[in-house]
């Protein structure tokens, strides 16, 4: 079974929609919705997490303590970090960091978790593979690290950081949980992102993400479909 989790509902909904399925819904232990489908040869579980990365943690280790996941995947809306990408385009992390993490004071570099044995949680190579030969019309699909932290990024100066620092591409604030959660777990998974803002580059970023987030979602979901006829 393929677990896909998503934060907000218009991730959720558009995923349905590409994919053309008929969800069966299955009481949850919390107050977010489970939905069972089939696609093609895979069944598939999914689950709406809310935003956050306590939230994305619990409900991705829900997901595998309920069903048997052979791959998760984690889909939705992200940031822009990079002057290249913009509006649409779309970034499947190759790894993914939590950029809030600062224990700086113990001599470990920014985004390190404590006693953790990786510092970035990378995704499953052969999902970075198929993801590879994906395409969508009239923007970018690329590889690349994702950043995930407890903030919306609105700050040009933070942007810059971000990226800069941790050659990030993207920034949300699920991905890097749910990739922690599945490395613990030893589940494989692949985190998609389309771009919905620019994390305060271009002015508010809040105005572009209210805007846009249904396209982008469209997007990151499109990629969903493709990914799941080359798994």
């Amino acid at each position: 079974m393929i677990g896909i989790i998503c934060a907000m509902e218009e991730e959720l909904t558009s995923i349905v929609r590409n994919l053309d399925v008929t969800t069966s819904h299955i009481p949850s232990k919390s107050d977010f919705d489970v939905y069972t489908a089939r696609y093609g040869r895979h069944e598939l579980v999914f689950i709406l997490c809310g935003i956050g990365k306590v939230n994305a943690a619990i409900h991705t280790q829900m997901l595998i303590d309920s069903y048997s996941i052979e791959y998760l995947i984690n889909v939705g809306v992200a940031g822009s970090l990079s002057a290249d990408l913009t509006f649409g385009d779309v970034v499947v992390a190759s790894d993914l960091v939590e950029h809030d993490m600062d224990v700086s004071g113990f001599g470990l570099p920014l985004g390190q978790i404590p006693r953790m044995d990786v510092f970035a949680f990378k995704s499953d190579p052969i999902l970075l593979e198929c993801a590879d030969k994906i395409k969508i019309a009239n923007h970018k699909t690329v590889i690349g690290r994702i950043v995930s932290g407890d903030q919306f990024i609105d700050s040009k100066e933070k942007a810059e950081f971000l990226h800069s620092h941790f050659n990030a591409l993207a920034c949300e604030m699920e991905g890097a949980a749910i990739a922690h959660t599945c490395h613990v777990n030893n589940i494989p998974f692949i985190v998609i992102r389309a771009l919905s803002d620019m994390a305060g580059r271009d002015g508010v970023a809040a105005h572009s993400f209210e805007e846009l987030k249904n396209m982008t979602a469209n997007h990151s979901s499109n990629v969903v479909k493709q990914l799941l006829a080359l798994i």
